[in-house]
């Protein structure tokens, strides 16, 4: 018979272990609550040190107005806060932290040790492993707290399993600190990684100083400056040019009552003011800070504190967007700048647009012997590319359409091709045709060096210190598709040369979104697969001007898959003669 089991209280130990696995999920997250309490104290100046991503080491230093003895050991106790009293403080909060979990949750997974002085007193030294006290002691030290922790979830072997790489983790504790850079101007910051001195920000330097440090100069250079008030309300902040956009949300930047937080309502809500001004499915990049009322905001949502639920929501989104389309209206008025396309330099590939032919055209007018149909393999597209240009189909004159070994081509209807072999016939839908066979030509020579061109003046390209990781990270799967890269400043990099299948201005752009949406990811393997389909994605998302219907027996050669990499249809077999009435 079974043991009934029991109900019993759980140890504090417990308790805070269990909480930990709410609060701190991995070394960002201790960064995170040290850093919020640092600035609870009032500190001006804090200084974060870290060791394998945080793992091996966090040191967070600061002159805020410290603990007593007596404190500290109620700090290290769950709940105990100096940030509210009751429930309804919470809707009126100033500080970053309330709940009073953090430090305990943080001391039961590690070896802490805690160095504490408030004004006037001497200072003391608190050690703590595993959540128990086994030393504490009167120790000198300058106003404010110094809290080092070591051997993060040494005691939770599980949770240490499933830890990321230092890489990742450093990346992460860049943007958060980042993020702090910008929320707070009047706070000097410090960040010591690895024995590498990272930044030093000093507490004078102001907003712009500090949005050009982390979204590079480049961005900068033709930002948008937003500064409106209407009571109760304020927005500040920078927004990009247009020319300026990123394939994905990453590189914007959002506070409300200086916390970072993600936001789909602003997001949103700007997103659609540049609607006009942007190309289809990008994102504009920009830092805004917007300032409301503390009982207009929860943030008790999340313990992480980066979502907010907002009480006028309504009211907000017409402010925000009343403010940012008045900005972008007055810089399209007084500046030069003007829209443009990015085009692409006469591919040597084919081009999806095909002429319109006639059902009614007699087949046997489109013979053409089976030689002038000859296509090579799937590993000498690029080569291809790269050393001869396919003539542009010349719309006036008439398309001699043929049969291989396997299949005969038909006839066009717009973007769709139809062909016929033994199974019947098939629509091919060109434009994801196209697309999957280059990308199975950069899969294939992986392992070559693409004939590439270099540039008489290489292309300076200037990241963020985010995206600058990334870069120097997959040097070599760049040089692997011909694309030498170089680094010449601290976020400087110059490129040197690329493949003739692509322009300059497309390379630079590209560059910048993938080094954008991809800088979490350290996968090598991964990481190659990834430019490949990137790449591939930016030249088949233009115009293409040329085209060689030979090329799409190669699909017969790899066995006439139904769809791309993307998910995309490449060929459906016509069961039905409605079909091509659609």
């Amino acid at each position: 018979m079974a043991v009934r089991p029991r109900i019993q209280l759980l140890d504090t130990v417990t308790i805070n272990q269990i909480a930990a696995g709410e609060v701190i999920e991995n070394a960002v997250s201790v960064v995170k609550e040290l850093v919020e309490n640092a600035l609870d104290a009032g500190a001006d100046e804090i200084e974060v040190e870290t060791l394998g991503g945080g793992q091996g080491l966090i040191v967070v230093k600061d002159n805020g107005c410290g603990m007593s003895s007596d404190e500290v050991t109620l700090a290290l106790k769950r709940h105990a806060t100096s940030k509210i009293e009751e429930f309804s403080d919470v809707f009126s909060l100033s500080s970053f932290g309330f709940r009073g979990e953090a430090l305990p949750a943080i001391a039961s997974i590690s070896k802490m040790e805690i160095l504490s002085c408030p004004k006037g007193e001497e200072g003391s030294r608190t050690i703590i492993h595993g959540g128990e006290v086994i030393a504490a002691e009167a120790k000198p030290r300058q106003l404010g707290t110094t809290i080092s922790v070591d051997s993060l979830f040494y005691n939770v072997p599980v949770r240490r399993g499933f830890q990321k790489s230092p890489q990742t983790n450093r990346i992460a504790m860049r943007k958060l600190l980042e993020n702090r850079i910008l929320s707070l101007e009047s706070v000097g910051w410090s960040w010591i990684s690895e024995r590498q001195q990272e930044f030093h920000i000093l507490k004078h330097q102001g907003l712009a100083e500090r949005v050009a440090f982390v979204m590079g100069e480049g961005f900068m250079q033709e930002a948008l400056r937003v500064d409106r008030v209407e009571e109760p309300i304020r927005i500040v902040g920078f927004l990009g040019s247009p020319c300026f956009h990123r394939p994905t949300r990453l590189g914007q930047r959002i506070f409300i009552n200086d916390r970072p937080v993600d936001s789909p309502l602003i997001s949103k809500q700007i997103s659609e003011a540049y609607t006009m001004l942007l190309p289809p499915q990008r994102y504009p990049v920009f830092v805004l800070k917007l300032y409301l009322p503390p009982q207009w905001c929860d943030f008790n949502v999340h313990p992480q504190k980066t979502e907010v639920r907002i009480l006028k929501e309504e009211f907000v989104r017409e402010f925000l967007s009343e403010s940012i389309g008045e900005v972008l209206a007055r810089s399209q008025e007084s500046s030069s700048y003007k829209k443009t396309s990015l085009t692409l330099p006469t591919l040597r590939f084919f081009d999806g647009q095909l002429p319109e032919i006639s059902l009614e055209q007699p087949r046997e007018s489109m013979s053409l012997p089976v030689t002038q149909l000859a296509t090579p393999s799937i590993r000498s597209i690029s080569s291809l590319g790269c050393q001869q240009e396919i003539p542009a189909v010349d719309t006036q004159t008439e398309i001699v359409w043929g049969e291989s070994q396997e299949v005969r081509f038909l006839t066009s209807l717009g973007k769709i091709v139809l062909a016929e072999d033994s199974e019947g016939v098939h629509a091919i839908f060109t434009e994801a045709a196209r697309k999957h066979l280059f990308y199975l030509s950069l899969i294939e020579n992986q392992q070559e060096h693409y004939k590439s061109q270099s540039f008489l003046v290489p292309l300076c390209l200037e990241v963020t210190p985010q995206e600058r990781v990334f870069l120097l990270s997959h040097i070599e799967e760049f040089k692997q598709l011909g694309i030498e890269i170089s680094q010449i400043g601290p976020c400087v990099f110059a490129i040197e040369s690329a493949p003739t299948f692509i322009g300059e201005e497309e390379l630079k752009s590209w560059i910048l979104s993938l080094a954008a949406e991809s800088h979490t990811k350290v996968d090598k393997k991964a990481i190659a697969l990834l430019i490949k389909e990137s790449l591939t994605q930016t030249i088949f998302g233009k115009t293409l001007r040329t085209f060689d219907i030979s090329w799409l027996s190669l699909l017969w050669q790899i066995g006439k898959p139904e769809k791309a990499f993307d998910g995309t249809l490449i060929r459906r077999l016509i069961l039905d003669e409605d079909f091509i009435k659609e």
